[in-house]
């Protein structure tokens, strides 16, 4: 079982990846704070594990409120690449103290979770994004497919692949896993 999960968990950090760009997108706004700028582009490279532009950015304190968030959202998909589970997990924590309406946190976050096999956690964030309309819904039911097949449930994981590729039909990741059990 263990074993499963740590594959699935490498699975779920390549979600993280393709499921991230738009929450790291957000972090843009401020403008000339280059710094947010480039621990944005490195969330954004999914071979960067610098967190360098992230942390001289938090430590400035010039960001908006806001863009607070969006930086600490950033570096925690940078310490989750790395493994930095618990890291992550209290940047996305403190960045949901400045607004628990960010669906991307809750998102990353669950990928924590994943990652570290506290299922029940990944799950429950994986819907809280989805209920917050994260911006691209087909990861979170992705990776809440990934959630079931770690548990076995077959059926509850097709579900969410399917789902996946309602709201993303050129989502080839849930196409592969959908494949997989067809065979």
């Amino acid at each position: 079982m263990q074993s499963k999960i740590y594959k699935i968990a490498k699975l779920a950090c390549v979600i993280a990846f393709f499921a991230l760009p738009a929450s790291a997108q957000m972090s843009v706004t401020t403008i000339g704070a280059t710094d947010a700028r480039q621990c944005y582009i490195n969330s954004a490279n999914k071979y960067s594990s610098d967190t360098n532009p992230c942390d001289t950015a938090l430590k400035r304190r010039d960001l908006t409120r806001i863009d607070e968030a969006k930086t600490l959202i950033n570096r925690g998909i940078i310490l989750n690449r790395n493994g930095d589970l618990n890291e992550a997990i209290a940047d996305f924590n403190s960045a949901l103290d400045i607004n628990d309406g960010i669906g991307e946190a809750y998102l990353n976050r669950g990928n924590s979770w994943f990652m570290g096999g506290r299922l029940d956690d990944a799950l429950s964030d994986y819907h809280r994004a989805l209920d917050l309309n994260v911006s691209e819904p087909w990861a979170a039911w992705y990776n809440i497919g990934l959630v079931h097949d770690a548990r076995d449930e077959t059926d509850d994981a097709r579900k969410a692949y399917k789902k996946a590729l309602e709201f993303n039909p050129d989502f080839t990741l849930a196409q592969v896993k959908l494949n997989r059990e067809n065979k």
